[in-house]
């Protein structure tokens, strides 16, 4: 009944003398237990599959979905993970999908509706060329994951330059992956020290950055160089 959503909650004992006696486990309270609830599931299509080369060069497969309102955003991409996991879960270009946020955070494809399934809709295989630097892929035996060797291409260089700077990096505030993206277009990085080396007048080559756009991440780029060790 509340008025906005919450993921779950915690029981308790409401007896300090019983939390007591019940003590805890070396990682948690015997005297409380956290429930999850069921996470929100959406319906909708899947439009294509596109691939995502990481800051590994390992490739992910990517569902482009009809745009559906799912727990408080709109979804329209979901990660399909790997070869093995669209086979196993025999999904197809054109099914139609329920979906959830894993963890409450990251979309992902629970199950296909198969009775909505045309004799039409294509099955996915992945490329035996990189889709952005057009070198060849490679599976080792034993592996999930196909990779991009290639130690130039500009999609592991988006991905690693966006890890840099993002909340498990340097946590540079105003640089999302649209902006590295931006930077990497115009030339004006090309590796993650060069953040560093960016001022006002490159900044201003950027389309849409104006004054206060690039005091904010100039001001953000200062700050993350105190950043902690950890």
């Amino acid at each position: 009944d509340l008025s906005f959503e919450i993921d779950g909650i915690v029981i308790k004992l409401d007896d300090l003398s019983l939390q007591k006696k019940l003590g805890s486990t070396g990682k948690s309270p015997r005297y409380a237990v956290a429930y999850k609830f069921s996470p929100e599931q959406a319906f909708t299509k899947i439009r294509d599959i596109t691939i995502q080369v990481g800051r590994t060069g390992v490739l992910t497969p990517v569902a482009e979905l009809e745009p559906v309102k799912l727990a408080g955003s709109t979804i329209s991409r979901a990660t399909l993970h790997n070869q093995d996991e669209i086979e196993r879960k025999d999904i197809r270009i054109g099914d139609w999908v329920v979906i959830e946020k894993g963890g409450d955070v990251i979309p992902k494809v629970v199950h296909v509706d198969f009775s909505k399934r045309s004799s039409y809709y294509k099955t996915f295989k992945m490329p035996d060329y990189c889709p952005v630097c057009h070198e060849k892929i490679v599976r080792k035996e034993g592996e999930v994951a196909y990779r991009c060797q290639n130690p130039d291409c500009p999609g592991k260089k988006l991905r690693k330059i966006a890890f840099f700077a993002g909340k498990q990096g340097m946590d540079i505030d105003f640089l999302g992956i649209k902006i590295v993206e931006k930077l990497l277009e115009k030339n004006l990085i090309s590796n993650p020290s060069d953040i560093y080396l960016l001022d006002k007048e490159k900044l201003s080559q950027l389309e849409g950055f104006k004054e206060k756009s690039i005091k904010n991440l100039l001001d953000s780029i200062e700050k993350s160089k105190k950043c902690s060790l950890s």
